[in-house]
Protein backbone atom coordinates (compact mmCIF):
# COMPACT_ATOMS: atom_id res chain seq x y z
CA UNK A 1 0.00 0.00 0.00
CA UNK A 2 1.30 3.61 -1.28
CA UNK A 3 1.59 6.02 1.79
CA UNK A 4 0.68 9.07 1.68
CA UNK A 5 3.38 11.64 1.30
CA UNK A 6 3.49 13.64 3.98
CA UNK A 7 3.50 17.94 3.59
CA UNK A 8 6.61 19.84 5.45
CA UNK A 9 5.52 23.74 5.39
CA UNK A 10 8.45 25.49 4.85
CA UNK A 11 9.20 28.61 6.81
CA UNK A 12 12.25 30.96 8.56
CA UNK A 13 13.85 30.54 12.01
CA UNK A 14 13.16 33.28 13.99
CA UNK A 15 16.39 35.36 13.62
CA UNK A 16 16.23 34.72 9.69
CA UNK A 17 12.94 37.12 9.61
CA UNK A 18 14.86 39.07 11.76
CA UNK A 19 17.64 39.56 9.06
CA UNK A 20 15.20 39.55 6.25
CA UNK A 21 12.96 42.75 7.80
CA UNK A 22 16.56 44.52 8.28
CA UNK A 23 17.02 46.45 5.42
CA UNK A 24 13.29 47.87 5.47
CA UNK A 25 13.72 48.66 9.58
CA UNK A 26 16.63 50.61 9.09
CA UNK A 27 14.70 52.52 6.06
CA UNK A 28 11.40 53.44 8.90
CA UNK A 29 14.00 54.07 11.28
CA UNK A 30 15.88 56.66 9.34
CA UNK A 31 12.25 58.11 7.96
CA UNK A 32 10.71 58.51 11.67
CA UNK A 33 13.99 60.63 12.15
CA UNK A 34 12.71 63.60 9.55
CA UNK A 35 10.42 66.29 10.47
CA UNK A 36 9.21 65.58 6.21
CA UNK A 37 9.01 62.35 4.67
CA UNK A 38 9.29 61.64 1.11
CA UNK A 39 7.43 59.29 -0.54
CA UNK A 40 9.69 56.70 -0.64
CA UNK A 41 9.79 57.09 3.28
CA UNK A 42 6.20 56.95 3.35
CA UNK A 43 6.28 53.55 1.24
CA UNK A 44 9.08 52.01 3.71
CA UNK A 45 6.42 52.91 6.25
CA UNK A 46 3.24 51.62 5.25
CA UNK A 47 5.35 47.97 3.30
CA UNK A 48 6.62 47.54 6.86
CA UNK A 49 3.44 47.80 8.81
CA UNK A 50 2.08 44.95 5.96
CA UNK A 51 5.12 42.94 6.76
CA UNK A 52 4.82 43.36 10.85
CA UNK A 53 0.95 42.96 10.43
CA UNK A 54 1.47 39.44 8.22
CA UNK A 55 4.00 38.50 10.48
CA UNK A 56 3.14 39.18 13.84
CA UNK A 57 -0.91 37.91 12.87
CA UNK A 58 0.11 34.90 10.74
CA UNK A 59 -2.10 36.15 7.92
CA UNK A 60 -1.73 35.59 4.47
CA UNK A 61 -0.29 39.01 2.31
CA UNK A 62 -4.18 38.77 0.29
CA UNK A 63 -6.05 39.32 4.18
CA UNK A 64 -3.33 42.34 4.91
CA UNK A 65 -4.06 43.65 1.63
CA UNK A 66 -7.89 43.61 1.91
CA UNK A 67 -8.37 44.47 5.40
CA UNK A 68 -10.44 47.86 6.01
CA UNK A 69 -10.56 50.19 8.38
CA UNK A 70 -14.51 49.10 9.42
CA UNK A 71 -12.60 45.84 10.62
CA UNK A 72 -9.37 47.29 12.56
CA UNK A 73 -10.31 47.83 16.22
CA UNK A 74 -6.84 49.41 17.74
CA UNK A 75 -8.56 50.19 21.22
CA UNK A 76 -9.44 46.66 21.56
CA UNK A 77 -6.07 45.86 19.29
CA UNK A 78 -7.49 43.27 17.26
CA UNK A 79 -8.84 42.87 13.69
CA UNK A 80 -11.95 40.60 12.16
CA UNK A 81 -10.02 38.70 8.77
CA UNK A 82 -11.86 37.84 6.11
CA UNK A 83 -10.03 35.13 3.82
CA UNK A 84 -13.27 33.64 1.93
CA UNK A 85 -12.43 30.42 2.95
CA UNK A 86 -14.53 30.05 5.70
CA UNK A 87 -11.97 31.00 7.85
CA UNK A 88 -13.26 34.12 9.56
CA UNK A 89 -11.89 35.40 12.52
CA UNK A 90 -10.84 37.32 15.16
CA UNK A 91 -7.20 38.17 15.40
CA UNK A 92 -5.36 39.96 18.55
CA UNK A 93 -2.83 42.57 17.32
CA UNK A 94 0.53 42.39 19.74
CA UNK A 95 1.94 46.11 20.77
CA UNK A 96 4.75 46.11 18.84
CA UNK A 97 2.48 45.96 16.09
CA UNK A 98 0.04 48.53 16.48
CA UNK A 99 2.95 50.92 17.08
CA UNK A 100 3.67 50.44 13.51
CA UNK A 101 0.57 50.52 12.29
CA UNK A 102 -0.25 53.63 14.28
CA UNK A 103 2.93 55.31 12.38
CA UNK A 104 1.19 54.34 8.99
CA UNK A 105 -2.44 55.82 9.78
CA UNK A 106 -0.45 59.22 11.05
CA UNK A 107 0.41 59.62 7.41
CA UNK A 108 -2.13 57.18 5.29
CA UNK A 109 -3.43 59.30 2.31
CA UNK A 110 -7.09 60.05 2.48
CA UNK A 111 -8.15 58.54 -0.66
CA UNK A 112 -11.86 59.25 -1.22
CA UNK A 113 -13.93 56.22 -0.66
CA UNK A 114 -11.04 54.25 -0.07
CA UNK A 115 -11.63 52.50 3.09
CA UNK A 116 -8.64 49.73 3.17
CA UNK A 117 -6.01 50.10 5.72
CA UNK A 118 -3.34 49.57 3.37
CA UNK A 119 -3.42 52.24 0.57
CA UNK A 120 -1.55 53.53 -2.21
CA UNK A 121 1.35 56.29 -1.58
CA UNK A 122 0.04 58.61 -5.03
CA UNK A 123 -3.58 57.97 -5.45
CA UNK A 124 -5.27 55.21 -7.46
CA UNK A 125 -3.87 54.07 -10.76
CA UNK A 126 -7.33 53.61 -12.46
CA UNK A 127 -9.89 57.20 -11.26
CA UNK A 128 -12.95 55.75 -9.91
CA UNK A 129 -11.59 52.16 -8.98
CA UNK A 130 -10.84 51.56 -5.20
CA UNK A 131 -8.60 47.92 -5.33
CA UNK A 132 -6.50 46.90 -2.47
CA UNK A 133 -2.76 46.79 -3.11
CA UNK A 134 -1.40 44.67 -5.32
CA UNK A 135 -0.24 40.87 -3.46
CA UNK A 136 2.23 40.25 -6.70
CA UNK A 137 4.01 43.86 -5.09
CA UNK A 138 4.97 42.38 -2.06
CA UNK A 139 6.55 38.88 -3.52
CA UNK A 140 8.96 41.28 -5.55
CA UNK A 141 9.60 42.94 -2.32
CA UNK A 142 10.42 39.67 -0.29
CA UNK A 143 12.71 38.87 -3.61
CA UNK A 144 14.89 42.46 -3.08
CA UNK A 145 14.88 41.94 0.64
CA UNK A 146 16.02 38.14 0.01
CA UNK A 147 18.51 39.70 -2.04
CA UNK A 148 20.00 42.46 -0.17
CA UNK A 149 20.00 39.95 2.77
CA UNK A 150 21.06 36.26 1.84
CA UNK A 151 18.36 35.09 3.53
CA UNK A 152 17.36 31.65 1.55
CA UNK A 153 14.76 29.16 2.10
CA UNK A 154 16.81 25.54 2.54
CA UNK A 155 15.96 24.36 -0.51
CA UNK A 156 17.68 27.57 -1.95
CA UNK A 157 14.80 29.63 -2.82
CA UNK A 158 13.57 33.22 -1.69
CA UNK A 159 11.15 33.83 1.13
CA UNK A 160 7.90 35.17 0.29
CA UNK A 161 5.15 36.80 2.15
CA UNK A 162 3.26 33.25 2.95
CA UNK A 163 6.61 32.36 4.43
CA UNK A 164 5.79 34.77 7.00
CA UNK A 165 2.41 33.08 7.86
CA UNK A 166 4.21 29.83 8.07
CA UNK A 167 7.20 31.10 10.14
CA UNK A 168 5.20 32.94 12.74
CA UNK A 169 2.86 29.75 12.68
CA UNK A 170 5.97 27.79 13.19
CA UNK A 171 6.99 29.84 16.28
CA UNK A 172 3.81 29.52 17.70
CA UNK A 173 3.37 25.82 17.86
CA UNK A 174 6.93 25.49 19.15
CA UNK A 175 5.72 27.76 22.08
CA UNK A 176 2.22 26.66 22.94
CA UNK A 177 2.37 22.96 21.35
CA UNK A 178 -1.36 23.47 21.37
CA UNK A 179 -3.17 22.59 17.25
CA UNK A 180 -6.26 23.64 18.47
CA UNK A 181 -5.42 26.99 18.95
CA UNK A 182 -3.43 27.30 16.25
CA UNK A 183 -6.04 26.58 13.96
CA UNK A 184 -7.64 29.12 15.34
CA UNK A 185 -5.56 31.83 15.17
CA UNK A 186 -4.62 30.72 11.20
CA UNK A 187 -8.51 30.24 10.15
CA UNK A 188 -7.75 26.56 9.29
CA UNK A 189 -11.41 24.96 8.38
CA UNK A 190 -10.00 21.48 9.19
CA UNK A 191 -7.67 20.62 11.66
CA UNK A 192 -5.80 18.21 9.25
CA UNK A 193 -4.87 21.47 7.45
CA UNK A 194 -2.98 22.70 10.56
CA UNK A 195 -1.56 19.91 11.86
CA UNK A 196 1.51 20.07 9.23
CA UNK A 197 3.27 21.93 11.84
CA UNK A 198 3.12 19.18 14.31
CA UNK A 199 4.66 16.97 11.30
CA UNK A 200 7.52 19.31 11.02
CA UNK A 201 8.14 19.45 14.60
CA UNK A 202 8.87 15.84 13.95
CA UNK A 203 11.30 16.14 11.44
CA UNK A 204 13.23 18.32 13.24
CA UNK A 205 13.17 15.73 15.49
CA UNK A 206 14.40 13.46 13.22
CA UNK A 207 17.27 15.81 11.98
CA UNK A 208 18.39 16.71 15.61
CA UNK A 209 18.77 13.27 16.15
CA UNK A 210 21.10 12.91 13.02
CA UNK A 211 23.02 16.17 13.57
CA UNK A 212 23.82 16.14 17.25
CA UNK A 213 26.38 13.29 18.05
CA UNK A 214 27.22 14.33 21.45
CA UNK A 215 29.19 11.40 23.45
CA UNK A 216 29.07 8.91 20.90
CA UNK A 217 31.91 7.23 19.13
CA UNK A 218 32.39 7.21 16.06
CA UNK A 219 34.08 3.85 14.59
Amino acid sequence: MERKKVRIVKFLETEQVKELQKPIIDEVQEALKKEELTITDKIAIRDFAVINLVYACALRISEACNLTMNYLDLGKKEMEVHDGKGGDRIVPIPEPTIKIIKEWLSIRPNWKNNNYVFTNIKGSTRPGKVRPLNTTYYNQLFNKLAEATGVKMKDGSNPHPHTLRHSRAMEIYDSINNIEILKKLLGHKNISTTQIYAQVRDSRVIEVQQTITGGLVTL
